[in-house]
């Protein structure tokens, strides 16, 4: 572990005598819109807020959604690095699944017919992605359900508002995949328009670790393919109409578990997301309407001759639907002062079923289209800004559930510039998170469960130098939610049921930091450190599973000329608890991870890039008996006419 440390410390070190680009930002003060549902510089507003913007993304075009939202600060994606199709679990600051919220384009991604009502982010393909902005810390108050550690939101492509433009990307690596994508965009008058396909399909690996290396394992392939249409009609400078289609569609393989091949383990996932919205743009008032629907669909079939214990065929199938209908609004009361409030209805439902058949006859489960619930929220904030040198945001949110009643979360959130560089903030505020369909209807369902709750605390300090050449941002948080929804089994006669019972107290701190050496040379470093303890009845129990203690991510950047960008990384994830029925010993071992990309510009549009993953063939498990990425590579070709 020592000579671990030292090596890292002189990788850090000597990055900065080579190079870097911005895994963050490369723009240092950019402007943000999901600190407070308006459009902000950073450097204006008292919350952790990472974006990820599209020069980052280019730069890697050749790895997934989220292997990329995996390297920033706070964030670890469980599954991030194992075959594609793995169902990605976003662990932020700790918090356990589905403690954070997915907005797309700023609209919950809330899947009901999931246990815990997370998204799938294998559905979200790379080129269809403008920028990613995580937002850290409870944000139920202009979010809602779900914001307990953050959002991570994610913003697609517009309609092109230039002339006609298409875009295009061919690459090819490693395991036989290829992932293709073609989109044209522009405008015509008033009118605005994109469309778009992205593709990918791969021959894969064993999703099942072989620790013998000798039972010869099947691969399991995976096959994606994206549509994605976006309108625009600006009617006059105030007013404007946007309209977006995305239909999302991927399936593939997988094993019959830890350790266990399976040749006929399939799996199919749908998602279908339409939207449209109605926005107003005045001098002192930006008002906005939407209507967003959710159509989730996944089904697993399971044909092999064993398919765990004694069944000989399986098969799930899984719908939900969602329907959001919001408004909301800010208005500049005076130059230093700003409300926004809105109002959001949420309608989801789900039907489910499950089919098992083995020696001893079939086996089914089944979950109606009765299960279904509402919420109605309502909440404000009041920005105050400039003040001499102090800002501050508080608000609050009403939200009525038609089974488990009414909730409310508040925010409290100040911040002090110190000096023009340095600025001090704090952030006290509440979040929630809604018990799922499944926990509300199934047959361990609960129509008694309380929604969880928690309350946020967070301190920390910003440095932006005047010249934007560097920054540094370090804040500590302690998280405390109570309620927490769990699955109980009777000892006495094995019965079981969700209910509400433990308390989960977690706190860590982040460091990010970016400097910009030169014109040619950047260095981009985050540290995370969380740890937590669950507490029932005064017994306490360490239970962060699968999340890693301490994570280090650092990029470099270095463009000796207009046309080659060099960029090493290295990630280092520290130990961490195995899951609690996982196999192995209790703690799993620490691993480090070296990529490299090295792009080439051919043209002012249009380049060629290679992108050399897990450099040293490091042999790591992020979930015990399934395999993750050895060395690996994808090469490619951008293009723009």
């Amino acid at each position: 572990m020592k000579s671990t440390f030292l090596w890292l410390a002189a990788t850090i070190f000597s990055s900065q005598l080579i190079a870097q680009d911005s895994t963050s930002f490369r723009q240092l003060d950019q402007v943000i819109v999901t600190a407070n549902r308006l459009q902000q510089k950073q450097s204006s507003t008292g919350k952790m807020v990472t974006v990820i913007n599209q020069e980052t993304l280019q730069r890697n075009a050749g790895k997934n959604l989220s292997e990329i939202i995996n390297y920033q600060a706070g964030v670890f994606i469980n599954g991030a690095g194992n075959n594609l199709g793995t169902n990605p679990d976003v662990y932020l600051r700790g918090s356990g699944l589905g403690n954070t919220l997915i907005l797309l384009d700023g609209v919950p991604m809330n899947d009901p017919s999931q246990i815990n009502n997370t998204f799938d982010l294998n559905m979200i393909s790379l080129g269809m992605v403008e920028r990613v902005e995580i937002l850290k810390g409870a944000q139920s108050t202009l979010w809602g359900s779900d914001a307990v550690a953050g959002v991570i939101n994610i913003i697609t492509k517009k309609a092109g508002k230039n002339n006609q433009h298409i875009s295009s990307l061919l690459s090819y690596g490693s395991f036989q995949t290829f992932r293709g994508n073609l989109a044209i965009n522009g405008a015509v008058g008033k009118f605005s328009y994109r469309a778009a396909y992205d593709f990918t399909n791969s021959k894969g690996f064993s999703t099942a670790y072989d620790s013998t290396g000798k039972k010869n394992f099947d691969k399991d392939n995976f096959k994606q393919n994206n549509y994605q249409i976006a309108l625009g009609y600006q009617f006059n400078q105030q007013w404007s109409l946007n309209t977006s289609h995305q239909f999302l569609k991927y399936k593939g393989g997988t094993d019959a578990g830890a350790f266990q091949d399976d040749a006929d383990n399939v799996f199919e996932n749908k998602n279908n997301v339409q939207h449209i919205g109605l926005n107003y743009s005045g001098k002192s008032l930006q008002w906005h309407l939407s209507q967003t629907f959710l159509k989730a669909g996944r089904i697993y079939t399971d044909d092999s001759a064993s398919v765990g214990g004694f069944a000989k065929y399986a098969r799930g199938e899984y719908n939900g639907n969602t329907s959001i209908t919001e408004t909301y609004g800010n208005i500049n009361l005076s130059k230093k002062l700003i409300l926004i409030s809105g109002l959001q209805y949420m309608h989801q439902q789900t039907s489910q079923s499950y089919l098992s058949i083995s020696s001893f006859g079939p086996y089914t489960t089944a979950l109606g289209d009765s299960a279904k619930a509402n919420n109605l929220s309502w909440y404000n904030s009041i920005l105050l800004k400039e003040l001499g040198a102090f800002d501050l945001e508080a608000g609050f949110r009403i939200n009525q559930h038609n089974i488990y009643g009414n909730n409310s979360t508040y925010t409290i959130n100040p911040s002090f510039r110190i000096n023009p560089s340095f600025k001090l903030f704090v952030n006290i505020s509440s979040a929630y998170k809604i018990p799922s369909l499944y926990q509300l209807y199934s047959e361990y369902g609960n129509k008694g469960l309380s929604p969880e709750k928690s309350t946020n605390y967070e301190l920390g300090i910003a440095f932006l130098d005047k010249k934007g050449r560097s920054s540094i941002r370090l804040a500590g948080f302690k998280r405390d939610i109570q309620d927490l929804i769990v699955f109980y089994t009777n000892p006495i006669n094995f019965a079981s049921q969700y209910i509400n019972r433990d308390q989960q107290h977690d706190f860590g701190f982040e460091l990010e930091t970016h400097f910009k050496f030169s014109s040619k040379t950047d260095w981009v470093f985050n540290a995370t450190y969380v740890d937590g303890e669950g507490e029932n009845k005064g017994v306490k129990t360490k239970n962060l599973y699968r999340r890693p203690n301490f994570v280090l991510n650092t990029v470099l950047t270095y463009q000796p000329n207009a046309k080659l960008t060099l960029m090493p990384s290295l990630r280092y994830i520290g130990r961490r608890l195995k899951g609690m029925y996982d196999a192995g010993p209790t703690e799993m071992p620490a691993y480090t991870t070296f990529d490299l990309y090295v792009g080439w510009g051919l043209t002012k549009r249009s380049k060629c890039f290679i992108d050399l993953r897990n450099l040293t063939n490091q042999e790591y498990f992020d979930v015990v008996g399934y395999n993750s990425k050895r060395f690996n590579l994808m090469a490619g070709l951008t293009i723009g006419l």
